[in-house]
């Protein structure tokens, strides 16, 4: 009988999401089954499922509500069934399907890598206090972050059957929960980054810019009922293709421009950019444009992006831009240095550069490097390292289900 390894996905489900997760590979092994279980409709509301505007996979089975999903689920219950669990307790829907994965006891799979993300050093009074300024008091999203803990709380209180976590890190070394298991693993960008790590190529005169969306698109702003502000939005661009064009110049290469997975054109041919402003720049839509560019670019740009992996998979400088002359978001701005500082830079300031500070930043320093690989992105084990994340799950599968 075939293992079900069922993915409880809770955003759409696109092509990319396809092939970041491997699917396709996994799907090679005649003993897995991969599905889908995309519960978005669920799980998200309008404003936010409106966000992504990448192709959705039809690959997948998609719900409703919640009596439609337990339909299926209760069938799955009775056959081999893994899940892999990336649904988060955050409202009474994402609370309501954990209970039901949990006291199904089948065995769960949850993927929990740790990233670079900026932590405050105290969280103190002044700290919440300084947030409740800055969010000028918007109680929808103190709500959204009372609901999110208090469902945590209580899904943490009701026992599961064998817990998987995949992760970069031993996160539950201090526990004594001796129904979770640690298995080593990469994040994915890291993963998909070794399927074209043998491929050698003449090196092209190109510049990578990661582009996160922002402030064109909303982002996770709808998620958490964050208000989405679209300001001064042409100056912001002019000045970033200003940038951009400098670049160009400086170091006789063009920049590519690779969207936000969330926002590739589904119709590639006819539309380089769902962003209006990068349309008179190249844009590369491909799903795997970074696996496939980042061995022979000269450098990467962005302001904040987990997607530099790549940068560091390839050892290619990296630099952090932000802009003086307009707001950013308090997450994105302590990213964006945080991101600059664990790598050796400085942000560049768009508005007020030249090429020599530029130049300045485009170093690979080696620790560094090494530093932000094993904390971040794998983990130093040649068996997972060296290996795709779908080897890594088909190794687990034949060890403990099949």
């Amino acid at each position: 009988m075939k293992l079900n390894l069922v993915y409880l996905f809770p955003y759409k489900f696109t092509e990319y999401s396809f092939y970041k997760f491997e699917i396709s590979k996994l799907s090679k092994d005649k003993n897995i089954n991969p599905i889908i279980h995309d519960l978005s409709e669920i799980l998200g509301n309008e404003k936010l499922n409106s966000t992504w505007r990448t192709k959705i996979e039809k690959r997948t089975s998609k719900f409703h509500t919640i009596k439609q999903w337990l339909k299926t689920f209760d069938k799955l219950k009775r056959k081999k069934t893994v899940i892999f669990n990336f649904v988060p307790s955050h409202n009474l829907s994402g609370f309501i399907i954990n209970y039901f994965v949990k006291i199904s006891k089948l065995p769960i799979i949850k993927y929990s890598p740790v990233g670079p993300y900026s932590q405050p050093s105290k969280k103190d009074l002044r700290f919440y206090i300084k947030r409740l300024k800055e969010h000028k008091f918007n109680f929808k999203l103190y709500f959204f972050w009372i609901k999110f803990y208090f469902f945590q709380f209580l899904i943490n209180r009701i026992n599961s059957g064998k817990v998987f976590c995949f992760s970069n890190k031993n996160i539950h070394k201090n526990t004594q929960n001796f129904s979770i298991s640690e298995v080593e693993f990469n994040t994915y960008d890291y993963s998909n980054a070794l399927s074209y790590k043998k491929e050698k190529k003449k090196l092209k005169k190109y510049i990578i810019y990661l582009d996160n969306g922002a402030p064109y698109f909303a982002g996770d702003a709808h998620l958490k009922n964050d208000p989405f502000i679209q300001k001064d939005l042409k100056k912001q661009y002019n000045d970033l293709n200003y940038f951009l064009d400098k670049l160009e110049k400086y170091f006789n290469a063009k920049v590519i421009v690779i969207p936000h997975p969330k926002y590739k054109s589904p119709n590639k041919k006819k539309i380089k950019s769902l962003n209006p402003f990068f349309n008179k720049r190249i844009v590369n839509n491909d799903y795997d444009a970074l696996a496939k560019l980042s061995s022979n670019c000269l450098f990467f740009v962005n302001k904040f992006s987990t997607a530099m992996s790549y940068a560091i998979f390839f050892n290619k400088p990296i630099i952090n831009i932000y802009s003086s002359q307009y707001f950013h978001p308090r997450e994105e701005f302590e990213s964006i240095f945080h991101q600059a500082k664990l790598i050796g830079n400085k942000p560049i300031d768009i508005c007020n550069f030249n090429k020599q500070i530029i130049v300045q930043n485009l170093k690979v320093r080696p620790s560094k490097y090494k530093f932000y690989k094993y904390n971040f992105l794998t983990v130093k084990n040649k068996s997972v390292e060296s290996k795709e994340n779908y080897k890594l799950i088909k190794r687990l599968a034949h060890k403990e289900f099949i």
